[in-house]
């Protein structure tokens, strides 16, 4: 600040946002949107929002927007599946199929593939809804237990995994590849080796000690300080 004719200036050549994470909240229409970015001091801006179709997506450096499941699969082989998302996100039970009334299954969101262990047919996807008649069918085939979600208050997640057309961990890091360096052949070596670049690699990519302190702080996570890197804790939470 400075005392310039006397008055009271404050002069800023340059703003800086700090590392770490900022959240952000926008009304467009009656609607509130959410987004935030993940912040390094050197590296890609994570940026992610909620769409108006009611799903996450993920911009990487202002770049176009994808599904957020995307990301998270090419972060870590652990979360490869739509099951496996479905699990770090809601909480599920096994239910046993003999002696279970069908209205209490109606509505129900099925965790993973319901497959036909005879016909090897899908019965249903993972993240769908069991529809009428569906026990009758499930039955029929010889499943004993079905795994649904217990308690789905948020949808977010599920109605990003039907926008997400990636099933595996190499195709969501082959999508990302081709979204980084569009018309470049794509191979899943140059495309993993791309995402570490990124995100993984300390030279390229680094949080600093405040950003760590501040995503550790946010989330109430215990990630050593010395780890400059973005972390699949980070995406997830």
């Amino acid at each position: 600040e400075f005392i310039i004719n006397s008055a009271e200036r404050v002069i800023v050549s340059q703003l800086h946002r700090s590392p770490g994470i900022d959240f952000m909240e926008e009304r467009v229409g009656d609607k509130k949107m959410h987004s935030c970015w993940i912040v390094p001091e050197r590296g890609s801006w994570i940026e992610i929002s909620v769409t108006k179709r009611d799903s996450v997506a993920i911009r990487i450096d202002q770049g176009g927007k994808i599904p957020a499941t995307t990301f998270l699969r090419a972060c870590s082989p652990e979360f490869s599946t739509n099951e496996d998302i479905i699990r770090v996100f809601y909480e599920t039970s096994e239910i046993k199929l003999s002696g279970t009334d069908e209205d209490t299954l109606i509505g129900r969101i099925v965790v993973k593939d319901v497959v036909d262990p005879q016909k090897n047919e899908k019965i249903l996807g993972g993240g769908q809804r069991i529809a009428k008649g569906m026990l009758k069918i499930m039955e029929e085939a010889g499943l004993k237990t079905v795994e649904v979600i217990t308690k789905a208050d948020d949808l977010l997640i599920l109605a990003t995994l039907e926008e997400d057309d990636t099933h595996t961990h190499e195709e969501a890091l082959l999508k990302i590849y081709g979204r980084l360096r569009p018309g470049t052949p794509q191979t899943p070596d140059k495309a993993k080796q791309l995402f570490y670049e990124r995100f993984f690699d300390p030279q390229r990519y680094r949080l600093g000690r405040v950003g760590r302190f501040r995503l550790n702080r946010k989330f109430n996570m215990n990630v050593p300080e010395s780890e400059m890197t973005v972390q699949k804790e980070d995406v997830v939470n």
